[in-house]
């Protein structure tokens, strides 16, 4: 309210026309910024940008999308609990990235245990139309119906979509972990055992595939692998279960941090110290395990580049650009020494 009794006039939106006269550049130049950022300098999109967080300008995709008579939402599908999947970086990424490009983001969470799981995304699919689908999860027969029903229907999956990058760094690269077991073994250790992710995921089963060509090529010993879900309490439930008496094992590689974590608390159960009894190791570097206790060796990965890099593949589908894979980047992996490895018990060794 004003001092004279009237009510106060929001504030009007900022429109391209003021972006681009505070960036200093024209109006086209900002709406192809909106559209994917194809073709501009850097030093462009960063005078855009920076004109955009100045006027707090938001693209208005329901308008575009009446002008264009095209749809503006993008379905992003994320398992429930996304906690335990280490995938909230990649969700907020993807939904930042597609809002800069002035789509709307509806997220679709996903019981991956639940046998009607894919129902909600094949309604929406069928009823409003998306104007593509990105997956964080892998989407199974799924993505089989929604190709046969839909078949001009862009979909990314992020498992999918980084296997073709896979050289410039990606979720489904697991040259990491043959690092850490080759530390490991240089170390002294020679009886392992891998608490793999759930083999519907691309990354899983690379993990588990550079475990056992590790191992086979250095000479060393497994023990068994056990399959988890990516959480803690599958974690645990393996790490109950890893053989420790006969021919003991003194490394353990975890899919993820939160199913190490939970190896760690079972190890701890069964009177096993981490890491003078058992080096344990996990991956993604979640910020827990960092004051965990042990502070726990891992991977570290880039997590928003995933979601960032496949957004924007997607939005060049929908709007049939050229691909432009040349233009993604990945921070590199890289391994994290901490607390839960050392060297093996001496009379093992």
């Amino acid at each position: 309210m004003t001092d004279d009794g009237s009510r106060e006039k929001p504030p009007r939106p900022s429109t391209i026309h003021e972006v681009a006269r505070v960036a200093g550049v024209s109006h086209q130049t900002v709406s192809r910024y909106l559209r994917g950022n194809g073709g501009l300098k850097p030093q462009t999109i960063a005078k855009v940008e920076d004109a955009m967080a100045r006027l707090d300008y938001r693209p208005n995709p329901a308008a575009r999308a009446l002008r264009s008579k095209q749809p503006y939402r993008i379905a992003i599908v994320a398992p429930e609990g996304i906690q335990q999947f280490d995938a909230q970086r990649m969700l907020r990424s993807a939904v930042s990235r597609a809002e800069e490009a002035g789509y709307a983001a509806d997220v679709v969470l996903i019981d991956m245990d639940a046998p009607g799981r894919w129902d909600r995304l094949l309604r929406l699919v069928s009823g409003e139309r998306p104007a593509g689908i990105f997956s964080i999860i892998p989407l199974g027969s799924a993505q089989e119906q929604i190709a046969s029903t839909s078949p001009d229907l862009p979909v990314i999956v992020a498992g999918n979509y980084d296997e073709k990058l896979h050289a410039t760094g990606s979720l489904a690269d697991a040259g990491p972990a043959t690092e850490m077991i080759e530390h490991l073994a240089s170390m002294g250790h020679r009886s392992f055992y891998h608490a793999a992710g759930p083999q519907l995921w691309t990354s899983a089963v690379n993990r588990r595939e550079a475990y056992l060509e590790a191992i086979a090529r250095l000479g060393l010993h497994s023990a068994g692998v056990g399959y988890g879900d990516w959480s803690m309490a599958s974690g645990y439930r393996i790490g109950r279960d890893i053989p420790l008496d006969d021919g003991p094992v003194t490394a353990v590689f975890a899919s993820n941090d939160h199913m190490a974590m939970g190896v760690i608390r079972a190890l701890h159960e069964r009177g096993k110290k981490v890491p003078d009894d058992v080096s344990v190791f996990g991956w993604n570097n979640i910020e827990e395990g960092n004051y965990f206790i042990p502070s726990l060796s891992t991977v570290s990965m880039d997590l928003e580049a995933p979601g960032r890099n496949g957004m924007s593949e997607l939005i060049s589908r929908i709007r049939n650009d050229p691909p432009a894979t040349s233009q993604y980047e990945f921070t590199p992996m890289q391994v994290v020494l901490r607390e839960s490895t050392s060297e093996p018990p001496r009379k093992t060794r």
